[in-house]
C-alpha cells in the first residue's frame, strides 16, 4: 500500500501597519489549506523567525520538535515532531490541550517540501521597506566576521516594525582578558530612520557607515549606562515573536531572548 504524501506550503500573511501588535504571521499549508486556522483558529510563528535560515520548518538529519500553534497567544495547542525518513519529510502531530493526543501523522515528499521551505525563505515580498533594510543591514554585518573580531562585538538582532519608519540594532561588546578570553562587557545600539531610498541601496550604506571604523563611535551609538539600565530597554528589547515560542526548537531562532 502506498503511503499517502501531502503537498506543504507556506504562506506569510503581512502585518497591519496601523496595528503595533501585530506581526508577518507564517502559516503552514498542507495541500493548500490552512490548516492551523481550520483545526485549531489559532496562531502561529513570526515569519522573520521561522523563514530564517536553518528555521524551525527546515528538517535536518536531527529530529526536533517546535511548538507550532498558540491559542491566545501563550497557551500551546498543537506540537510538532519533525523528522527525515528516507526521502520523506514526516511530522508527527500531538494536541497539547485538545481531544486528540496524539494528533496524527503527516508525510511530505522531502524533495517538494525542502523546495518549498527554500523558496519561502527567499521570498521577501511581504516585507515593508524597513524590514528589507533591517534584514539586509542584519546579514552585511554578521557577514563581516573579521571586522568583528578586529572590535570584539558580536552583531545582535536588526529589527523593525510596521508602524514605524525606523530600524534598531544592537552589538555585543566584550573584553579580552589576559589570557586571551573574552568577557561579556555590555551592549550598544542605536535607532535609525528608514527613507524612501532604495531598502539594499539604505542598507549597504548603513553598513559602510558603521563598518567604517569603532562600531562604538558610529553615530547615535548608545551603550549601557550605569544607572540607567540596559540599553535594549532603551531599543525596546527588540521585536516580539508573538504566537509559538519555538521553545522546543534546539536551535535558537534569530530574535532577541
Amino acid at each position: 500500500m502506498t503511503e499517502q504524501l501531502h503537498v506543504f506550503g507556506i504562506r506569510v500573511i503581512p502585518p497591519d501597519p496601523r496595528d503595533r501588535h501585530r506581526t508577518p504571521e507564517v502559516r503552514p499549508l498542507i495541500d493548500g489549506v490552512d490548516f492551523i486556522e481550520r483545526d485549531y483558529m489559532a496562531s502561529c510563528g513570526d515569519a522573520r523567525s521561522w523563514l530564517a535560515p536553518d528555521g524551525p520548518f527546515a528538517v535536518g538529519e536531527a529530529p526536533h520538535e517546535v511548538e507550532m500553534a498558540t491559542t491566545c497567544g501563550c497557551h500551546s495547542a498543537l506540537d510538532v515532531a519533525m523528522r527525515r525518513e528516507g526521502s520523506t519529510v514526516v511530522w508527527d502531530l500531538k494536541e497539547t490541550e485538545g481531544t486528540n493526543p496524539d494528533g496524527g501523522e503527516l508525510r511530505f515528499d522531502a524533495g517538494q517540501y525542502d523546495a518549498e521551505v527554500a523558496r519561502a525563505s527567499t521570498d521577501s515580498s511581504w516585507e515593508w521597506p524597513a524590514q528589507t533594510v533591517a534584514r539586509v543591514l542584519g546579514d552585511l554585518l554578521r557577514s563581516r566576521t573579521d571586522w568583528l573580531a578586529h572590535w570584539c562585538c558580536e552583531a545582535g538582532e536588526v529589527w523593525s516594525s510596521p508602524w514605524a519608519d525606523e530600524i534598531r540594532l544592537y552589538f555585543v561588546n566584550y573584553e579580552t582578558q589576559p589570557d586571551g578570553a573574552l568577557r561579556f562587557a555590555g551592549r550598544f545600539g542605536t535607532i535609525r530612520p528608514v527613507t524612501d531610498e532604495n531598502p539594499i541601496a539604505q542598507a549597504e550604506r548603513l553598513a559602510q557607515e558603521i563598518m567604517a571604523g569603532d562600531p562604538r563611535e558610529a553615530a547615535g551609538m548608545r551603550g549601557d549606562s550605569p544607572g540607567e539600565g540596559d540599553v535594549l530597554d532603551w531599543l525596546g528589547s527588540g521585536y516580539q515573536l508573538h504566537g509559538p515560542s519555538s521553545y522546543k526548537w534546539p536551535v535558537a531562532p534569530r530574535g532577541l531572548h
